[in-house]
Order: C-alpha cells, then structure tokens, then sequence
C-alpha cells in the first residue's frame, strides 16, 4: 500500500520560509547535500503540494521538475483557482484529503507531500500521514511561515530514526 509521506525541512522555530517566501537560510546550511534526498524520492510517483510551493519551485528550478529523481512523477497542486495542466502536474481544487484517501487505494509507489500547512494540516486531521520526515537547520527566524499551525486534537507519532547530514538534524516519525 501507498504511503503519504511530508518531507521538508524547517527551523528550529517551526518555520518552514520567511514571511517573503525565502528559503535562503535552509540553503545557507551545511549538510542538505548529505541528507538522502534521491533515495527518498525514488520511492514517490506523485507529489501533492500549494500553488505557492509550485510556483516558488518552477522558479527556482532550470529543469522544471518537482522531483528530479523520479521526472515521471505526477505533482498535483491543490489550487482555489484550477487552470489547464500539463502531462505531469495537475491543478485541483478538490479537498486535499478526499483526494490523497482516493490515492492511498490506487497501485503506485509513495505519495510525497510537499510544502505547508495548507496542504499538510488537514492531511494530519484526517489521520492520513504515514510518515513525517522533517530536517531542522540551525537557525531562528523569529517569524515566518509555519510548519504546524493550531489545532483542537492530538496526534501522537512514533519516533522511528534521527540523523544528522552537517548542520541539519533529521527526525523521521511513522503514525
């Protein structure tokens, strides 16, 4: 069976990007290089993200590729506003976790999650986060875009593995 699996990086204050968007702090932080980045994505045939993790990564991107490790990946971006997509990448307002709980029952290999809380959150109300691979950098950032935001539930996870890749710290947590 499929696995959803987030898998990004934030600072030790939970922030995923500055308020402008910047990812520069993560990129100014030894040890990304080290970290099994390809392995992981080998192992995804489809990634599910926001239009602005989207459209920040076609612009910071020269092969316009989600996942290039694996280009036949399928990147769905959940959108208030769809448009016409590609061969690969489609553009949907559908509920985030109708759409990922359809995915779980479909053959194919792991379901990447890509991004925020917009897309994350509801993903972790509706229990269906298999695996949370979260790489902290060393860094404060006072204010930002957060990882988590609030929410009136708990959700327990079993810590499986921690590593270290340079300066970035990695926690892999399994439901």
């Amino acid at each position: 069976m499929r696995k959803v699996q987030f898998y990004g990086a934030m600072s030790i204050d939970g922030y995923l990007a500055t308020k402008d968007n910047r990812l520069d702090w993560l990129f100014q932080t030894g040890g990304a290089d080290q970290a099994p980045t390809a392995e992981f994505m080998q192992q995804v045939d489809t990634a599910i993200m926001g239009r602005h993790t989207y459209e920040y990564t076609m612009e910071q991107t020269t092969d316009q590729l989600i996942n290039p490790y694996n280009p036949l990946t399928k990147n769905i971006v959940m959108t208030s506003q769809p448009e016409a997509g590609t061969e690969h990448t489609t553009f949907t307002n559908v509920e985030v976790s109708t759409l990922v709980a359809q995915l779980k029952s479909e053959p194919g290999q792991n379901i990447w999650i890509v991004g925020g809380a917009g897309v994350l959150m509801p993903l972790l109300t509706a229990d269906l986060i298999d695996d949370l691979y979260i790489q902290i950098a060393p860094v404060l950032l006072g204010d930002g875009i957060s990882l988590f935001t609030a929410v009136d539930y708990s959700r327990r996870f079993e810590l499986v593995a921690t590593n270290h890749y340079g300066q970035l710290a990695e926690v892999h947590y399994q439901r």
